[in-house]
């Protein structure tokens, strides 16, 4: 049996793709699938397969989602050929049409030894709380397992909604980091892999001994806290 876990949300700047760099990261022997517009996941190189999602969310409306039917097959292909736990991460305006193709392909998964888990980012913002409940439920006959990650991005979401969003899911957190603009600088140049690397010298050298030694301590607690949030996730993967 062959475990792929999606990362999916609809609404962008929900930090999907810092959740999967989070599984990147727990999970180092896994495969990458990049489903987006364009590639985003730079710094894991060979590790990533990218398959462009061309179809816009008008052209899948209007065709009733076969526009994004043809889309996803690379991507089912690369699916049905992975042989190890694989991390999917799939761009915004496309997670609910992905799901609702996949969820076609049930019995074809089950026959060919693949299990799928899913993985939904929300925050408090109005977009990712209004997608999130589809997604869920889309996932719910599909997956054999759900996680729901909240992004504190732009605060706490009410407790009730999450227990409702998630219907069962496993529930985890990520918390609210305000980060220097130095570090973040870092985190969009190398992501999370790069931050184990960091030499606190050469920060103090460079920024000063207050300054660099914040950069280095956002960046720190922002890796250990997303490995923290998908560590549920990560353990379902590898079994």
């Amino acid at each position: 049996m062959t475990r792929i876990l999606l990362v999916v949300q609809d609404k962008g700047g929900v930090g999907k793709s810092l959740a999967t760099r989070a599984l990147a990261e727990a999970v180092p022997e896994a495969p990458v699938i990049e489903v987006d517009a364009s590639r985003r996941l730079i710094e894991l190189k060979d590790r990533v397969s990218f398959f462009p999602m061309r179809a816009d969310r008008a052209a899948i409306d209007q065709s009733g989602g076969k526009a994004a039917r043809a889309e996803f097959d690379g991507l089912i292909t690369a699916m049905q050929k992975a042989t190890v736990p694989t991390i999917v991460d799939v761009g915004a305006n496309t997670s609910a049409s992905l799901l609702s193709v996949l969820g076609t392909l049930s019995d074809a998964l089950v026959t060919l030894e693949i299990e799928l888990g899913v993985l939904v980012l929300v925050t408090a913002e109005p977009g990712a709380l209004t997608q999130a409940p589809t997604l869920m439920q889309l996932a719910k006959p599909l997956a054999a397992a759900r996680f729901l990650v909240e992004n504190r991005l732009h605060g706490e979401v009410e407790a009730k909604s999450i227990a409702k969003i998630a219907d069962g899911a496993t529930v985890t957190t990520l918390d609210s980091h305000a980060m220097e603009d130095q570090a973040v600088a870092v985190l969009q140049a190398g992501g999370l892999a790069t931050i184990p690397e960091l030499d606190i010298a050469k920060l103090i050298d460079r920024h000063g001994l207050a300054l660099g030694s914040r950069v280095h301590g956002d960046l720190k607690r922002l890796r250990a806290n997303a490995m923290v949030a998908v560590l549920p996730a990560a353990e379902w993967l590898v079994g």
